[in-house]
């Protein structure tokens, strides 16, 4: 799959950051499936969601109070933004690895010295971070579906936590597709974090907000986060098919058009 020697390396580095980021996020949603079995918790819960503002309904979704009744903390754990923020760092390290810190250090010349293209990197990586979210998302529903098991002992489905895992990588590769065009136009690492986390949290933010002020609706579709609906999916939804066909889509194009500003690029300014 990698052209040379050099983008083997790079890919080994991010084989190694994502092996951890999978344990990571398994821990993370194991320890929620842990004290979802704890019955003081539920009873907590239970008591205060019946005092939940009204605006924190509106900001987590419909149909949050059900899901947290029915599946208790766990589906915190799936709404929390330290687990979204696992999968964007490890779209920023692969990004990182491969295109800015190899400009800023000058190795990129050594690269396409060999016999590869710049699109072959960029589709090298495209493949990468595919794979890379595609094993995250799985993280995550092994860890509930592990968790439901074990403490649940067969009270609650674990289903929902497929879609969930599904509605994940799809939102992921969308957020991959944004980070990909700055990285084709960011000239280090530290550029690319930069840029990109202002983006991400101000579309996090718009998509938290929408709901609560109407003007946002206008331009909430451009954020990827206004399609992480997992308090549906807890409660049986599914992602559309047609919106799954959509974000695809929409990555792909971000991919290529970020394959073709990279090739525009002079990396001799990195």
């Amino acid at each position: 799959m990698i052209g040379n020697i050099h983008l083997k390396q790079s890919a080994k580095g991010i084989r190694t950051k994502t092996l951890l980021l999978c344990i990571g996020l398994f821990v993370f949603e194991f320890l929620f499936a842990i004290l979802a079995s704890s019955s003081y918790i539920r009873a907590d819960l239970a008591k205060n969601m019946k005092e939940t503002p009204p605006m924190v309904s509106q900001m987590m979704g419909e149909g949050f109070a059900d899901a947290v009744m029915k599946y208790s903390i766990m589906a915190f754990g799936y709404v929390h933004p330290f687990m979204l923020v696992l999968f964007i760092l490890f779209i920023f390290f692969a990004f990182s690895q491969v295109i800015t810190s190899e400009i800023s250090s000058g190795a990129i010349g050594f690269t396409l010295s060999k016999p590869v293209s710049r699109n072959r990197i960029f589709f090298n990586l495209w493949i990468i971070i595919y794979i890379g979210l595609g094993l995250l998302s799985f993280s995550t529903f092994l860890s509930s579906f592990l968790g439901i098991v074990i403490f649940q002992g067969g009270q609650l489905s674990s289903a929902p936590f497929g879609n969930i895992a599904w509605n994940l990588f799809l939102v992921m590769i969308v957020v991959a597709g944004y980070v990909s065009i700055l990285a084709a136009t960011s000239d280090s690492g530290k550029i690319l974090f930069t840029r990109g986390g202002v983006i991400l949290v101000v579309l996090y933010l718009i998509s938290m907000a929408d709901p609560l002020w109407k003007p946002l609706e206008f331009i909430s579709p451009i954020s990827p986060f206004k399609y992480y609906i997992p308090m549906n999916l807890f409660l049986g939804g599914h992602v559309p098919t047609l919106t799954a066909v959509l974000m695809i889509g929409v990555s792909i194009l971000m991919f290529g058009f970020a394959a073709f500003l990279f090739n525009k690029k002079d990396i001799a300014v990195g």
